[in-house]
């Protein structure tokens, strides 16, 4: 009965702070390439009718926005969507505004066979009629059944060495390897998300776009000194490192399934790190309970247990706490 009590107090503490940190992490999510999401589409502009010296329109942060650069010498006028204005701007000259088109928004679903849809933004430079002309394009998806996969076993694989390294030095180390891995995926994810915006500081974004995960990279260099120096607490440091982890690149696992991703460098890699840092997380979070079971003293028999097994029990009592000095 103690044990069972014991099992279910590991659990509810381990709920309350999935409770604690998954508002946390879900802010940190969205702040991810500065708060800009997967999508199956990228937008393209294909002409300028007519062309205006000095006017400059192109397509930004992976086709979430347009950016206009006006160097005409007239004001410059996003025509609205609707009867009123609403996001689209007045562009003084020589200044640039950003704005996300609900014309293109409007181009991205339903998904058309042909994989194309065009689109365009008429503007006003003083008293000129000047059209944009573009098309939604649609890339072929990613195979998502292949990357849920990858990160399956990724969270295997580590949560078995993990658990392993708990009584054995080379799993420990090996542990270790891993969460450096880990922290470092999500490192890469964070510095490559922070270039897609397009009116930010950079490191402003990479700071923001870390947000606990910058608790959690400490964590992992912490837990992963220690473990190398043989402490105790070292894989629990690891095991927390990877909780949090997992649990800020849920989100990026939408990835898996859109073919275009915040992400400044390949997509591809994007979904790499996804990989590592979920999966792998995952399975860093099974070796903290793991090394939680072991650093736990085993609670006096009550009157509903049955007596320990003599030697053995403290035999085996003594493996488990002597292997995480």
């Amino acid at each position: 009965m103690r044990s069972f009590l014991l099992c279910a107090v590991r659990v509810g503490a381990a709920l309350l702070l999935t409770a604690v940190l998954f508002p946390l992490t879900s802010g940190t999510a969205a702040a991810h390439g500065g708060g800009l999401e997967a999508s199956p589409s990228v937008a393209r502009i294909l002409a300028v009718d007519p062309l205006v010296p000095g006017l400059a329109v192109a397509v930004i942060e992976v086709g979430a926005r347009l950016r206009i650069v006006n160097d005409t010498g007239e004001p410059v006028q996003v025509v609205p969507a609707g009867p009123t204005r609403g996001v689209e701007p007045v562009v003084p000259p020589g200044t640039t505004a950003r704005w996300a088109d609900p014309r293109i928004d409007a181009a991205m679903l339903p998904i058309p066979a042909e994989g194309v849809r065009a689109w365009s933004v008429p503007l006003l430079v003083g008293d000129r009629e000047v059209t944009v002309r573009g098309e939604q394009v649609f890339p072929p998806a990613p195979t998502a059944g292949l990357w849920w996969l990858a990160t399956a076993v990724a969270a295997v694989v580590a949560g078995m060495i993990g658990i392993m390294g708990v009584t054995r030095r080379w799993a420990a180390l090996a542990t270790a390897a891993i969460t450096v891995l880990v922290v470092g995926a999500h490192v890469v994810h964070v510095l490559g998300a922070a270039l897609v915006p397009d009116d930010q500081a950079y490191l402003l974004v990479v700071v923001s776009g870390a947000g606990l995960g910058l608790a959690a990279w400490l964590a992992g260099a912490v837990g992963v000194v220690l473990t190398v120096l043989g402490r105790r607490f070292g894989l629990l440091l690891c095991g927390l490192a990877g909780a949090v982890l997992a649990m800020i690149t849920a989100f990026g696992t939408v990835g898996f399934s859109n073919a275009v991703l915040a992400f400044g460098w390949s997509a591809g890699i994007d979904r790499l790190t996804t990989v590592l840092t979920f999966g792998a997380g995952i399975g860093l979070f099974l070796t903290g309970f793991a090394v939680l079971r072991a650093l736990t003293p085993d609670l006096p028999v009550g009157d509903d247990d049955p007596p320990p097994a003599g030697d053995a029990a403290t035999a085996d009592a003594t493996r488990r706490s002597g292997s995480l000095r």
